[in-house]
C-alpha cells in the first residue's frame, strides 16, 4: 500500500442538475442522467481519483446506518483498487446535496453534520489508523470531523505519521486547519470554499495568499497549495512561488471535487518520483480533467496528461 486516505466524516454525495434554479419553486427532474449519487468526502474522493489513475489506496473512515451501508456498497462495487477500512457507528452517515444550475452557472450545496462518534469509537478508529499508517508512504487527511471528535484530532494523526516517516497531505478548513498546521504536515492545501479566512487572516489579494503560505512554511510545512480565483493555483515552497494558470479558457462542466482530483494528481507525480513543481503540474492537470466532466472522472492517466497542455506557470518574485 502506497497511499492511505483518512475521512472521518464521509458523505453520500447527491448532485442534481437543473436548468434554472428558482428558490421556492418545485423542480421536477424526469431525466435520470441529471441525478448523480456517489460516495464522497475529501479522502474518499482522493481514493476514487487515484483508482482512475491506476493507484491503489486504503480508505479509512467512519460510516453508519443504512446510508453508510449504501455508501460502502457503492464504493466497493465501483472501485476495485480501493481497499476500505471503515469503523461502523449507529448514527447515519451524512448526505451532501449539491444543486447545479446550468443557466446561472452556480452550485448550491447542503452539507449535513454526520454521525456522533464517542470516545470509545474514536479510540478504535485511531487503532485502525496507526495499524494502516505503518504500511503507507503517503497519508491524505481531509474534510470535517463528526460530532464528538476533538478539533485537534488531526494534530495527533500528523504527529503519528511523522513518527513513522510518512508524508502527510492535509486538506481542511477553519479551526481544523489552524490546529493541523501546528503539527507541521508535509503539504497543506487549505480548503477555502465558503470562507477565505485562514488562521484568523482574511485573504483578498495575491499578496495575502503568498503571505499566508509563507507563514505556514515558517512553521515547518514543505509546500502550501492555494486555489486562487477559482481556476488558478498558487503553489509555494521555501525555494519558489508559482502561480499556475489556465493557458486556455475552457467551459467548466463540474467544479465539485476538483480540489480532491488535484491531490490525486499531485500524489501520482510524487509516486513517480517527480519533484514538487512537476507534481503540482500533474495536480492541476488532474483538476482540469475533472472540471471537463460532469461526474468525478479525470479520464485516467490519459485524461490527466491531456490536461497538462492547459497548465501555464508564472513565477512570482518574492
Amino acid at each position: 500500500m502506497d497511499v492511505l486516505t483518512v475521512t472521518l466524516n464521509p458523505a453520500l454525495d447527491r448532485v442534481i442538475e437543473v436548468d434554472d434554479l428558482q428558490v421556492g419553486n418545485i423542480h421536477r427532474i424526469f431525466d435520470p442522467t441529471k441525478i448523480h449519487i456517489s460516495p464522497g468526502g475529501k479522502g474518499i474522493n482522493v481514493s476514487i481519483y487515484l483508482d482512475q489513475l491506476g493507484i491503489k489506496s486504503v480508505a479509512l473512515g467512519v460510516v453508519g446506518g443504512l446510508t453508510g451501508r449504501m455508501f460502502h456498497m457503492k464504493l466497493k462495487r465501483d472501485h476495485d483498487r480501493i481497499t476500505t477500512s471503515f469503523l461502523y457507528v449507529e448514527d447515519e452517515t451524512r448526505e451532501n446535496m449539491s444543486v447545479v444550475d446550468r443557466k446561472g452557472n452556480t452550485i448550491t450545496e447542503f452539507n449535513l453534520p454526520g454521525p456522533e462518534v464517542d470516545e470509545k469509537h474514536l479510540n478504535l478508529f485511531m487503532k485502525k489508523y496507526v495499524a494502516l499508517l505503518s504500511r503507507a508512504k503517503i497519508c491524505v487527511i481531509g474534510g470535517t470531523v463528526p460530532t464528538g471528535v476533538p478539533l485537534d484530532i488531526y494534530n495527533v494523526m500528523i504527529e503519528e505519521a511523522k513518527r513513522l516517516n510518512v508524508t502527510t497531505i492535509v486538506n481542511v478548513h477553519g479551526e481544523l486547519l489552524t490546529h493541523a498546521v501546528k503539527a507541521k504536515p508535509t503539504i497543506v492545501k487549505p480548503d477555502i470554499r465558503g470562507s477565505k479566512i485562514v488562521m484568523g487572516k482574511s485573504l483578498k489579494t495575491l499578496e495575502d495568499y503568498v503571505d499566508s503560505a509563507k507563514e505556514m512554511l515558517k512553521m515547518g510545512i514543505k509546500m502550501v497549495i492555494y486555489s486562487f480565483e477559482v481556476k488558478n493555483d498558487l503553489v509555494v515552497t521555501p525555494e519558489w512561488t508559482y502561480l499556475f494558470k489556465m493557458k486556455t479558457k475552457l467551459k467548466s462542466e463540474n467544479l465539485l471535487g476538483v480540489g480532491d482530483a488535484y491531490i490525486a494528481g499531485l500524489i501520482y507525480g510524487m509516486l513517480n518520483e517527480k519533484d514538487f513543481l512537476e507534481s503540482a503540474r500533474y495536480g492541476m492537470a488532474a483538476a482540469i480533467a475533472d472540471e471537463l466532466t460532469k461526474e468525478k472522472d479525470i479520464g485516467g492517466v490519459e485524461g490527466m496528461n491531456n490536461g497538462l497542455k492547459f497548465v501555464g506557470l508564472e513565477r512570482i518574485s518574492t
